[in-house]
């Protein structure tokens, strides 16, 4: 994970075929613009990169890095809106928390919707790959995909990401950066699905910038 956000620039192209394109969007940027007044998103940034259309199927928050698809036609964006729906795209993060986090869990507690009281069902699976000065390097699994989830299911089991202003504490993670500029220690590092296509299995990985 990057200890810089980065602004709109070229934005690195890591898979393309007929029907989507997988994109390494940097922390710092939405995944689109939310309105035309709005600042460019990864999407207007690589749209204007490629000369080309591009259809949004999926967010990342901006301060994550990492992986975001996109299909180049309506009909394929229908198709992958549909499979995510149906959580039919494994989506695989690494991330730092803090603390020690067990070897692996499923975390299952009820999140409320994103500017409402009411909540729903949410499940972030997780595995620790190691654990380092006091801090967990995690493989995450969220299986459904509501607003801030990992972050917020990490935060409230008790490991809350190293890095995150909203969610954590600055006075938990300060060491982990040893003067650097903090950062969200969130990277969308891997997607995997059948393609509504060609229906062959697709994994698509990316690493750390």
């Amino acid at each position: 994970m990057s200890n810089a956000k980065a602004g709109p620039s070229k934005i690195k192209v890591v898979y393309r075929d007929s029907s989507i394109l997988a994109a390494h969007k940097p922390a710092g940027i939405p995944t689109y613009a939310e309105s035309r007044s709005a600042p460019p998103g990864c999407k207007e940034v690589l749209e204007e990169q490629l000369n080309q259309r591009l259809f949004p199927i999926h967010r990342i928050d901006s301060d994550t890095e990492g992986l975001v698809l996109f299909a180049l036609d309506s009909r394929a964006a229908a198709a992958f809106i549909r499979m995510f729906k149906e959580h039919r795209v494994k989506k695989t993060y690494l991330a730092w928390c803090v603390g020690t986090a067990p070897e692996r869990g499923s975390i299952k507690t009820p999140l409320k919707k994103h500017k409402s009281p009411e909540t729903e069902s949410a499940r972030t699976d997780f595995e620790r790959i190691k654990v380092q000065h006091g801090f967990s390097y995690l493989r995450v699994f969220p299986f459904t995909g509501r607003f801030h989830q990992i972050r917020r299911h990490l935060d409230t089991f008790g490991h809350p990401l190293v890095g995150d202003p909203k969610y954590g504490d600055s006075k938990n993670w300060q060491e982990f950066f040893r003067g650097k500029p903090p950062a969200l220690q969130l990277l969308a590092e891997a997607v995997e699905f059948e393609h509504p296509v060609s229906r062959k299995k697709i994994l698509i990985k990316t690493r750390a910038s």
